[in-house]
């Protein structure tokens, strides 16, 4: 009897902890950026196909990147994102492609193609250009964890701009339940350090 009563609070803590967590997560998405940033880091996400092409999660948030990017033509991008194993194409490749095609200069457009992880294209991309006063794009519910990553990554001068996901996008309901998951593990363990 004890055991099922332990399990149940536990399912109760846990069921509690996801939904507080993603509120926090609904609430940290709706901050507004900073005008004028130095750089927009756009976090890299899936790209399908060949030849590769964004994903929509990844092209919500390009969409978002270009309408800033139109709006603060002083700032400059750094698209993040390496090559997994079932990508024909590096995420920050695609990315830049599709920021160039949608009429951002090459010249404002910097590639960080090592990363595989969140925690890793901060300290990358910082390496690549020095970021400054820096606006961070990503998916809605990805945001707080981002930015939590490049604040521990040196970047002090951080907001974020998020790309929400449509109700259609399956990514939307997977991260009801993985980003706090994420969230709490990256909390604990992800405390990035630059190789240089």
């Amino acid at each position: 009897m004890k055991i099922l009563k332990l399990i149940k609070n536990c399912l109760i803590m846990f069921l509690a902890y996801l939904i507080i967590c993603n509120f926090v997560i609904y609430l940290y998405a709706q901050q507004q950026p900073i005008d004028n940033a130095d750089t927009v880091v756009v976090l890299g996400a899936k790209v399908i196909g060949t030849p590769a092409r964004p994903h929509p999660t990844l092209k919500k948030r390009l969409d978002i990147a270009v309408t800033y990017l139109q709006n603060n033509p002083q700032s400059n991008v750094v698209v993040c994102g390496g090559q997994g194993k079932d990508e024909s194409a590096t995420e920050a490749s695609v990315m830049a492609d599709y920021l160039k095609k949608h009429g951002i200069d090459s010249s404002r457009i910097y590639i960080e193609d090592q990363s595989v992880r969140t925690a890793q294209q901060f300290i990358y991309a910082n390496n690549i250009l020095p970021l400054g006063k820096t606006v961070v794009i990503t998916s809605d519910f990805h945001l707080l964890r981002s930015i939590m990553l490049a604040k521990r990554s040196g970047i002090d001068k951080v907001s974020g701009l998020s790309a929400p996901l449509d109700l259609a996008n399956r990514d939307k309901y997977r991260a009801l339940l993985r980003e706090p998951l994420a969230l709490i593990n990256s909390w604990l363990f992800d405390h990035p350090k630059s190789d240089n």
